[in-house]
């Protein structure tokens, strides 16, 4: 059976992966065929995170934010040793990246924000949930749209008229920002096309407001426990791409 449909709180075993870069990924991280773990009863909700990025690169910036889809992805070795998915740590924790527990296209999207295996990243505060109330100018067309934090943190581009590159969720009120890229699956890109956030479009950021977010339990990330104690935060999304035996 696949992941996703695997019971909950029984011995599992890791049978076979379908997607060979995730399979590497999971083998990186000491999770390869036959390793046994436990699945969580309940999926989890990460939230989303701005965190700093140690080793900076000259392209990016010092902080950045990742929605809670995309944080649980990043697996942190902590200075103390242990290692755990990048939502559960608290503030101030630092480590270096150990892995991504993603197939190709979302881990691609991580290193294009900055997140690179092997650096040095640090925890600064969970965000709560927020909608960027922004008007959007693409071509002329002009609305007024309603972006989640993930949604945000998916877009770069940079600030108007002289200003740097970065991220859209890093917007201030009122400042003029041109999208250049958005990243992610490609669910995220046709959600971020519907609302006209595409390459060429200008965003103007009106306001933050809190999100009554109203988490989908089959979006939830599935939380596996292995035999070695290490904890993963496994999306639906590569959870589909694993076979699993009940030993």
């Amino acid at each position: 059976m696949t992941l996703t449909e695997a019971p909950s709180d029984v011995p599992l075993e890791l049978a076979a992966v379908a997607r060979r870069e995730l399979a590497d990924r999971l083998r990186r991280l000491g999770v390869d065929l036959g390793a046994r773990f436990i699945r969580s009863g309940e999926g989890v909700n990460a939230p989303s995170v701005r965190v700093g990025l140690v080793n900076t690169k000259d392209n990016h910036p010092n902080e950045i934010v990742l929605g809670g889809e995309m944080a649980a992805r990043v697996m942190v070795h902590l200075d103390d040793d242990r290692k755990l998915p990048l939502p559960e740590l608290a503030p101030g924790d630092e480590g270096h990246v150990e892995g991504l527990v993603s197939d190709c296209i979302c881990a691609n999207a991580l290193q294009q924000l900055g997140i690179v295996e092997n650096d040095r990243i640090r925890l600064v505060r969970r965000l709560p949930p927020m909608r960027y109330v922004t008007m959007v100018n693409d071509g002329g067309r002009i609305a007024r749209v309603a972006l989640s934090d993930g949604q945000a943190a998916m877009i770069r581009g940079r600030f108007l008229p002289d200003g740097p590159e970065g991220q859209f969720a890093l917007a201030r009120v009122n400042t003029a920002f041109l999208v250049e890229k958005t990243l992610g699956a490609p669910q995220m890109l046709a959600s971020l096309k519907n609302l006209g956030a595409v390459p060429g479009a200008q965003l103007t950021l009106v306001e933050v407001q809190p999100s009554q977010q109203v988490a989908l339990a089959g979006h939830a990330s599935i939380k596996l426990v292995t035999q070695d104690g290490l904890t993963l935060l496994v999306h639906p999304h590569d959870a589909v791409k694993m076979t699993v035996l009940v030993p």
